[in-house]
């Protein structure tokens, strides 16, 4: 496929906000690939070159973009700068710059999505030695070959920041849409949508149906959901159904898919697999070791009688760890330790591979648990902030191990010799216990209890908080596992007043004594398509350490900058406190944060909060 052909995807996709309409647009790049080019283009469309488990990044930042565009276009990085200043966009500024180069140039190489995701990929492998220019010259391979045009959504996909508000919800509906009939009510079919297709007929409307299409080719069926992986839709076009069935139809096969992503985490993998084998197909993905999923994530409550209410009686209640979450893979004698991101941390933990292999009796599983620290001196449990030092330390590894020493809490499995994910959470713990042998300091079980009284969970909250710890959850014991979702089968319980991850979505170069320094962050929720939505800006309160650690991290991650102000990559998520939430004409997400200040880097998160929990907080205060 040419890469201009994408590129004209790209450009109706910006051109909207309508979901749907995104929706139709990806349906319509994904269908008629073959396997290698969907896999691809389902990655790109997403403004990733690799699929999302897979712990790898190309490592060009803004500023060696700068020096590609550079070397490329013949301009200086000055000229450069300038431009991106007034432009706001890298991207936009790389086709203006090479828009003027072409004029005086002949005619440029055709160039082929194969081309960019091939030459993208290779360079997350260039390391040490020369690496640096390794990439530029890769990168300006291709940005030579590009169209202007072209050049802006390259330079955008590297920099991770595509402009297309493409989210997994949208990806995920694309894919049903593509590879799956339309599905219609009774009363949605009309003769023109049915000229030259094939139709699938329930049988409950099927009389309707043929009294005003006889002529229409098609077949008719008895709707039963739970025969439906026998059916081959690559047959038909559409599927006629009662309002009832179509919606239940509609809702079990975009079930299907999203189990696909939950399983695997890679929607390329996905794509294929509904084109090539349906619902059997989807149903039949699992879980592989080493390829880590989304954690599930947990409902915050404000009461134990809440907590009750939302995942019944009696519940499991364990202690909420001031850690690291972490899923762990174990297969023989090999050990890899995920995190919440999904980043792997196993050369961090080398005690925690220790520990797994040594202490966890069998072959092959994956665990989801807690990493706690403690004081090595008295064995007192010590907060995340100091155990998070041990997270992106690259070198002195037995060093940092003997300062800051850590006990694994594992509390649910995941995969034991085969996915355990639907099965109750009741039996995946008994599984957890049967393979767990426990020793203090190392590796322990998660405190917990099974009640159904007030009593009971009140007093585990109160152990859970003398110790340091952060409050308690309470669990559903008949759930399964749900990769990535607050479906409310686990809540959180925290006796303190409630605070927001945020990511950093910009940022402001200092003045006077801390020039040099970024401050003043934009924070940002997101939306349900995943899109962010100013909240605030968190300006107060910041020490030298701070603003010197938020340079560290956010310089990297600028995108556009328009004189002291920044945009950056939303990567980095804090936990934020704040005394009210009040409504804003100002910011995008109608919020704002009275006083914010910054309690803590959440490294363990890869998202924000939602506009939703926003809204629900607000409300709250009234």
């Amino acid at each position: 496929m040419d890469y201009s052909n994408l590129v004209d995807f790209y450009k109706k996709l910006g051109s909207t906000q309508s979901s749907l309409e995104k929706t139709a647009i990806l349906s319509d790049l994904f269908s008629g690939r073959d396997d290698r080019e969907l896999e691809i283009l389902v990655k790109l469309c997403m403004g990733r070159i690799f699929s999302a488990w897979k712990d790898e990044d190309i490592g060009i930042s803004s500023k060696l973009m700068v020096k590609a565009l550079k070397k490329v276009s013949g301009s200086g990085e000055k000229a450069i700068n300038q431009e991106w200043k007034s432009t706001g966009d890298l991207g936009e500024t790389a086709e203006n710059i090479l828009g003027r180069k072409r004029q005086q140039t002949f005619a440029v190489s055709k160039l082929t999505v194969e081309k960019v995701h091939e030459n993208l990929k290779e360079i997350a492998d260039f390391e040490g030695s020369g690496s640096q220019s390794r990439k530029i010259d890769n990168i300006s391979e291709i940005l030579s070959m590009a169209k202007p045009e072209e050049a802006k959504y390259i330079v955008r996909t590297v920099l991770r920041n595509m402009r297309l508000g493409v989210g997994e919800g949208i990806v995920r509906d694309a894919i049903l849409e593509a590879f799956f009939p339309s599905i219609l009510e009774i009363t949605e079919a009309s003769e023109e949508k049915f000229n030259g297709k094939r139709v699938l007929v329930g049988k409950k409307v099927s009389q309707k149906f043929l009294e005003e299409k006889r002529d229409v080719e098609h077949e008719t069926f008895d709707f039963e959901l739970s025969e439906m992986s026998e059916i081959d839709f690559d047959r038909f076009d559409f599927i006629v159904l009662d309002k009832s069935d179509a919606k239940n139809l509609y809702s079990y096969l975009k079930e299907a898919v999203q189990h696909g992503y939950d399983v695997t985490n890679d929607f390329g993998d996905v794509a294929v697999t509904a084109k090539n084998k349906g619902i059997k197909g989807l149903r039949g993905l699992e879980m592989k070791i080493f390829r880590p999923v989304n954690a599930m994530l947990a409902k915050k409550v404000d009461t134990i009688g809440e907590g009750f209410e939302t995942v019944g009686k009696p519940a499991g209640v364990d202690y909420k760890y001031d850690g690291m979450r972490a899923q762990i893979h174990k297969k023989g004698d090999e050990v890899k330790i995920f995190t919440r991101r999904l980043d792997d941390v196993t050369e961090q933990f080398p005690d925690v591979e220790k520990a797994v292999k040594e202490f966890v009796d069998t072959d092959e599983c994956i665990i989801d648990s807690e990493i706690v620290a403690y004081d090595p001196d008295d064995g007192s449990m010590v907060p995340f902030q100091r155990l998070s030092k041990r997270i992106k330390r690259k070198y002195d590894i037995e060093d940092i191990v003997n300062k800051i020493p850590v006990e694994v809490r594992p509390f649910d499995i995941l995969y034991l010799r085969k996915a355990l994910i639907k099965e109750k959470y009741s039996e995946r713990f008994l599984k957890l216990e049967k393979i767990v042998e426990e020793k203090e300091g190392v590796i322990r079980l998660v405190d917990r209890i099974v009640t159904d009284d007030e009593e009971d969970v009140n007093a585990m909250q109160q152990r859970s908080l003398s110790e340091g710890q952060e409050g308690i959850m309470m669990k559903n014991l008949d759930a399964e596992y749900k990769p990535g979702s607050r479906v409310g089968y686990m809540v959180k319980l925290k006796p303190v007043m409630e605070t927001l991850d945020l990511v950093i979505i910009g940022a402001e170069w200092s003045e006077g004594r801390r020039s040099g320094w970024l401050g003043s962050l934009t924070m940002g929720c997101r939306d349900e398509d995943g899109n962010y939505l100013e909240v605030g800006k968190l300006a107060t309160g910041l020490t030298d350490e701070q603003l010197e650690e938020i340079t560290n991290r956010l310089e990297p991650l600028i995108v556009e900058e328009d004189g002291r102000q920044v945009k950056v990559s939303p990567e980095v998520v804090v936990e934020a406190e704040f005394e009210e939430i009040q409504k804003s004409p100002t910011y995008t997400s109608g919020f704002a944060l009275r006083f914010p200040r910054l309690k803590r880097f959440r490294d363990d998160k890869e998202d924000a909060d939602s506009i939703e929990k926003v809204a629900r907080l607000y409300k709250s205060q009234n």
